[in-house]
């Protein structure tokens, strides 16, 4: 191109609709004032960074965050897969239901006890350090489980298994904080929300995939087998953080005090009372793994008593949640900046409907002789359902991350994990006895029910409140020690 053939850019004096005409009337721009355009005015003259962009590929072209990625992928699978081989190794060995309660109770009790402090233990240390060891640990502790059934004394008994799986939850509290606190690190600030809707998505599909996962290979390869496959799982995971080159080490703030646990909870705390953000992100995250949870418990008896199918059957509506959850997690990748307030109000609605008519329906079907129809319709409500779910996680935990700063971040989640897990601790022990009670679908529609009532009154009684999670980007720094 020439330079006659380069456009004339209209000076800033000239800019406004009085000075068009005389520039048309003259025919050019005077040369006194004329200014030629850059060649590279119409595109930038340095492409954007490809790590920078927007979407999962992209997210996953980032080296760090695509090794912690699979680290979470391999350790959540092996840790899905080991529960329910826990489960069914409990019974073969000993024959008692109540023996698999105990397993149930030392899996999920160090969740409650040891989040906190483990969140504080990742603030002070190198997170990945603690996450490779941690997936090592868990391994070697697997192990020991097929060993302890060749020594003589400890073959046959359950208090091992018991023993076993109460160091192993505990192994495993570390983890959790560590690894949520590692996400903001690894990506660009705004790739938080795709990078959430992956790591969202990668637990759902494990949580799907570890049941028949874990039941094929006790059937193929023996009981012993899932516990060498979750060994080298969680070597897997340990491997890939290794291979995370970028700095996870604490971040050490301006005080001279010296490391105590209680105080360090307590700044957590101070941060959570200073940030409505952060309390709204709590509370959406807790409700959504509380409705989980509770549709997890009800699952089996919802396909029996409901369906008339087998429990076995579940992958009807769980499958198609999950790809409702995926389709969520990648509208919302394309869209960081979407209504957080909006998404928040339509996600409790939306799943409140869905579980209302998945608890209703069926009877009116069967009155109706058209009770042939209502799997199809199962497995509609839960493909909504499932988008639902997604726009309640997703939002809350990308909140989370996004006001929280990386000296603070791992007690916050920590803190956080250890009222979730108490939480959804509720509906997994009144779920089964709400639905003996009243029935399955009742207590499925009446679920629903609340969670539409909840969404009114958020709408009508707490909307300004949800502003916090639009307008207010800023994370919370910790409390200046005097």
């Amino acid at each position: 191109m020439s330079d006659s053939e380069v456009p004339a850019a209209r000076p800033a004096a000239t800019s406004s609709p009085q000075g068009a005409p005389q520039a048309k009337a003259h025919g050019k721009v005077p040369k006194a004032v004329e200014v030629r355009a850059p060649l590279h005015a119409t595109r930038p003259a340095v492409p954007p960074n490809p790590q920078d962009r927007e979407g999962f590929i992209a997210v996953l072209r980032r080296g760090d965050f695509r090794y912690l990625w699979a680290a979470q992928a391999a350790s959540q699978l092996a840790d899905k897969f080991l529960m329910f081989t826990l489960l069914i190794f409990m019974y073969t060995l000993s024959g008692r239901a109540s023996l698999q309660s105990a397993v149930l109770i030392a899996y999920t009790l160090p969740s409650v006890v040891l989040s906190a402090p483990a969140g504080v233990y990742a603030d002070r240390h190198d997170k990945r350090t603690l996450m490779v060891a941690c997936n090592l640990v868990r391994g070697a502790l697997v192990l020991l489980i097929p060993l302890a059934q060749i020594i003589p004394g400890l073959k046959g008994q359950a208090w091992p298994l018991i023993v076993i799986t109460l160091l192993f939850s505990s192994a495993g509290q570390v983890f959790a904080p560590a690894e949520a606190a590692s996400i903001p690190s690894l990506v660009s600030r705004n790739q938080i929300t795709e990078a959430t809707s992956l790591f969202m998505t990668t637990v759902i599909l494990t949580l799907v995939l570890g049941v028949p996962a874990a039941t094929l290979a006790i059937a193929f390869l023996g009981n012993f087998a899932p516990f060498y496959i979750a060994a080298a799982l969680f070597g897997i995971a340990g491997l890939a953080v290794w291979r995370v080159g970028t700095n996870l080490r604490a971040v050490r703030g301006e005080t001279t005090q010296s490391p105590n646990i209680l105080r360090e909870l307590r700044e957590g705390l101070t941060i959570l009372r200073a940030s409505a953000a952060l309390r709204l992100g709590l509370y959406q995250l807790a409700l959504a793994l509380i409705i989980v949870f509770t549709v997890f418990a009800l699952g089996p008896a919802y396909m029996v008593k409901v369906l008339s199918r087998s429990d076995q059957d579940t992958y009807i509506v769980l499958v198609p949640a999950t790809f409702g959850l995926v389709a969520t997690a990648a509208a919302l990748g394309t869209r960081p900046n979407f209504p957080r307030a909006i998404t928040f109000v339509a996600a409790v609605l939306t799943a409140g409907v869905a579980l209302t008519i998945m608890g209703v329906v069926p009877e009116v079907l069967r009155h109706a002789g058209a009770f042939g129809l209502m799997t199809p319709v199962a497995v509609l409500l839960a493909l909504i359902f499932g988008c639902a779910l997604g726009a309640l996680l997703i939002p809350a935990f990308t909140v989370l991350q996004e006001r929280t700063t990386p000296e603070s971040r791992g007690r916050i989640f920590g803190g956080i994990f250890t009222v979730i897990n108490a939480a959804v601790a509720v509906p997994l022990l009144l779920a089964g006895v709400i639905a003996d009670l009243v029935g399955v679908g009742r207590a499925v529609a009446a679920l629903g029910v609340i969670l539409l009532l909840l969404g009114v009154a958020i709408r009508t009684l707490g909307w300004r409140r949800l502003a916090v999670l639009d307008s207010d980007h800023h994370p919370v720094a910790l409390p200046v020690a005097e």
